[in-house]
């Protein structure tokens, strides 16, 4: 057994991220179709942002006069800072849906690191969600749905013989009561007073059909660089670019390590609730990244 004799109380808070507009969190050029790909997860292919793009976007908003209150909690060049940010994870990614317009798509292996990540650090926000499966069913896809709120669900289709259309994928809508918790829990977090909007266009499908979707449901736009004197196209000037639609909702843990700030000095956490808007990514000249930010602890 191990003897840690630094027992210290470690601050810690589960920031949710809201996609205002489309995100390019990129990873730079690449060789295959589309030239400026988004950042995602080697093993799962979901989307990501970057934690240092997001510590990178933080240092710059409270830096502010404090110079040395900035440099103790975001680090400098002979030390790390106290705040430690991780990647922030996709947690609904936003599909096209016939009924209800488009719907916020989840999976039980992202609500499950969800749950993990929260219990890890000590956050009781999420830490409690209910266990969500989903098997592969050889006949049809099922979707668990929240009870008696679906507006994703046909208006013609009624008990085992409901269904969704997201995007081009034809699937089953189960009604779950586990589905409505997570719904709830997620929709008083992120959309206080909007909260029935949300629930009605929550679903939950299983991690194949998500991982499909994360990789055919982001945006691709074609780019052009255009010559100053000519206003036509630069010889090359064509490119394609990635990003994650607007209304994705992603998830990242915050934690601080109090060996590292000046006695009596700014909470990192508390500035990171003042903050409330964010633009992460690329493309900020053209709108592209503004998220809103809430702490959760």
């Amino acid at each position: 057994m191990s003897n840690n004799s630094n027992n210290y109380a470690q601050p810690s808070a589960l920031l949710l991220v809201h996609a205002l507009t489309p995100v390019h969190a990129g990873t730079g050029q690449s060789a295959a179709v589309i030239d400026l790909p988004i950042a995602r997860e080697k093993a799962t292919g979901f989307p990501i942002v970057p934690g240092s793009s997001l510590k990178g976007v933080l240092r710059d908003r409270l830096s502010g006069s404090d110079k040395d209150w900035a440099k103790a909690v975001f680090g400098k060049e002979d030390r790390s800072g106290a705040l430690c940010l991780t990647d922030l994870r996709t947690l609904c990614l936003p599909v096209r849906s016939i009924y209800g317009t488009f719907a916020y798509v989840t999976s039980p292996l992202v609500l499950g690191r969800l749950a993990r990540d929260c219990e890890a650090v000590g956050v009781g926000a999420f830490a409690d969600l209910p266990k969500m499966e989903l098997p592969l069913a050889q006949s049809h896809l099922d979707a668990k749905v929240p009870t008696g709120s679906s507006m994703l669900i046909s208006p013609t289709a009624k008990g085992t013989n409901a269904n969704m259309f997201l995007e081009d994928l034809d699937l089953r809508a189960v009604e779950d009561d586990g589905a409505t918790k997570v719904a709830s829990a997620i929709a008083s977090a992120l959309f206080k007073g909007n909260e029935a909007d949300f629930t009605g266009r929550f679903v939950v499908v299983p991690d194949t059909v998500f991982s499909f979707l994360c990789e055919t449901a982001t945006e691709v736009a074609a780019r052009i660089r255009l010559e100053e004197s000519t206003k036509t196209v630069t010889k090359g000037g064509l490119w394609f670019e990635e990003a994650v639609p607007a209304e994705t909702l992603f998830y990242g843990l915050a934690t601080v390590e109090p060996r590292f700030l000046p006695g009596g000095e700014q909470d990192p956490i508390a500035a990171l609730e003042a903050i409330g808007a964010v633009q992460v990514g690329g493309d900020a000249g053209v709108g592209r990244g503004l998220c809103r930010l809430v702490v959760q602890k």
